[in-house]
């Protein structure tokens, strides 16, 4: 048991790392730094903050969003939406007022049951993540890697998989690349799923 909970850690402790290093924005980063560390502690799945004490924790400059709603729709809400979309976490966020006064924010947080879509996004390319965040992705390309291979790229690994080719990832990567150039197409041409798995297709098994 100790063996399974130490390997569930690491695997945590690994994607929370990846998470840090792709989040955009400084609201999302120290956000996220804090709750992942209450999240570490067990029956702890909410917190309540201050207006001022939310202020520190993401950390906005006196004299900056001094109306909650500004506060509240250029940084809290943007930085849940990004921690939330690259995550193991989903996140919450629930003003409590006093009167007509927002006096506190109640943040709740839950480990997702199965994070596979933060994994994927996390090695998609970041043209169109705030598309694709804010659900306006519709005619946002995806984008071919520009170096290596494809083996942690799930997107074209499993593109190349279902076209039926089992060329190596980074022999069929090298290869479109060349493919692409050859003919001037962009690596983020709009049909460019296509033309890969198109490519795939005709290299099938080797």
């Amino acid at each position: 048991m100790f063996t399974r909970a130490a390997a569930a850690s690491n695997h945590w402790a690994i994607l929370d790392r990846q998470t840090v290093f792709h989040l955009g924005s400084k609201y999302s980063l120290l956000l996220f730094q804090h709750i992942a560390s209450l999240a570490k502690l067990d029956q702890v799945a909410i917190k309540t903050f201050t207006v001022a004490e939310l202020r520190s924790v993401l950390g906005v400059e006196p004299g900056k969003l001094e109306r909650f709603s500004h506060f509240n729709s250029r940084a809290i809400q943007p930085a849940i939406a990004e921690i939330n979309q690259l995550s193991r976490l989903t996140l919450t966020a629930t003003p409590r007022k006093v009167g007509r006064t927002v006096a506190s924010i109640e943040i709740a947080w839950a480990v997702k049951d199965d994070p596979s879509e933060a994994k994927r996004e996390l090695s998609a390319s970041q043209i169109g993540r705030r598309a694709r965040r804010d659900g306006t992705a519709e005619g946002v390309a995806a984008e071919f890697p520009e170096t290596g291979g494809i083996a942690y790229s799930p997107r074209w690994r499993d593109l190349k998989r279902a076209a039926g080719c089992n060329m190596d990832d980074s022999l069929i990567a090298a290869n479109f690349r060349r493919f692409l150039k050859e003919r001037g197409i962009a690596r983020n041409a709009i049909n460019i799923e296509k033309l890969f798995s198109d490519f795939c297709a005709k290299v099938g098994r080797v």
